[in-house]
């Protein structure tokens, strides 16, 4: 029977053997944990028609339960030393393509078409992101490509929280409104710190991110919409009369009079509206400011 590196002493073996260190500028902390790891790669329903991509495999944990499902699975790694690794750990469970690199700076498209050629079903991805860039990968993906269909991460626990976040809560905020305009964000479990060698100093949540399929705005009334979120955040202890300012370019009565005609209240803060709020107002800008 083939063990797999979700075995903590199998893990720990290979990569002893191989003279390999984790390193953690990169946030390689890999999981150790079958159950979590069969979750993950049952969430997106995966078919042998799919092409999966996979940010960070790193030594092929997770990578391992993805090929046994028969996709096309393309994996994205940016430590060269990790993928002759990866290779090894992985070809004995089915077929990868790698591409050495940054997500944040490769060109995805160009990146699966050259190992798959054209593709007309929308892609899904699979990621365990640092904790320390996690927000710039997802918002890359979300923003810059229309092709994927879902993204199912682990981010670290307190992110997690605030991805699905219900408005007046500390943890609601401006990533909370970015994730649920562009998915609808789902949990699937959360992982303690355990679940990982080598241990981080935090718990983790494993989420599901279905795109949606329509965008909920125009791109000129979306450009409103973020630039209200952010004027909503920056400063949440004010109130909204106040927070709304540089929208409106300084203009108070002009924001109070947005605020009225919407039946908001100005005393309330940016973290108590809800997303259909942020897309009234942005709407209403629109059309008549």
């Amino acid at each position: 029977m083939r063990n797999k590196l979700t075995d903590n002493n199998t893990l720990k073996s290979v990569l002893r053997k191989k003279d390999f260190y984790t390193k953690k500028g990169l946030g390689q902390n890999f999981l150790i944990n079958e159950q979590v790891a069969r979750k993950i790669v049952e969430s997106p329903q995966i078919s042998s028609e799919d092409i999966v991509v996979e940010i960070g495999p790193g030594a092929g944990s997770l990578t391992q339960y993805l090929v046994e499902k028969n996709p096309h699975v393309l994996a994205v790694e940016i430590d060269k030393k990790a993928i002759p690794l990866l290779r090894e750990n992985v070809q004995q469970f089915g077929f990868l393509s790698i591409v050495e690199g940054d997500i944040l700076k490769i060109d995805l498209e160009e990146s699966i078409k050259s190992h798959f050629g054209d593709f007309e079903k929308k892609i899904k991805v699979i990621a365990n992101l640092p904790y320390y860039i996690t927000t710039p990968i997802l918002m890359l993906l979300l923003e810059k490509y229309d092709f994927i269909e879902s993204i199912t991460v682990m981010v670290q626990k307190e992110v997690g929280e605030r991805m699905i976040a219900e408005a007046g809560t500390k943890a609601y905020g401006a990533l909370t409104l970015a994730i649920n305009y562009y998915t609808e964000c789902v949990p699937i479990c959360s992982v303690d710190s355990q679940s990982f060698y080598p241990a981080p100093k935090v718990d983790s949540m494993v989420l599901k991110m279905n795109i949606r399929q329509q965008k909920l705005l125009s791109k000129e009334v979306e450009k409103i919409f973020f630039q209200l979120v952010r004027c909503g955040f920056n400063q949440r202890r004010k109130t909204l009369s106040n927070s709304l300012l540089p929208f409106f370019m300084g203009d108070k009565e002009e924001t109070r009079a947005f605020l009225k005609s919407l039946n908001i209240d100005e005393k309330r803060r940016g973290e108590t509206l809800k997303m259909t709020e942020y897309i009234q107002m942005a709407n209403v800008a629109w059309r008549e400011f």
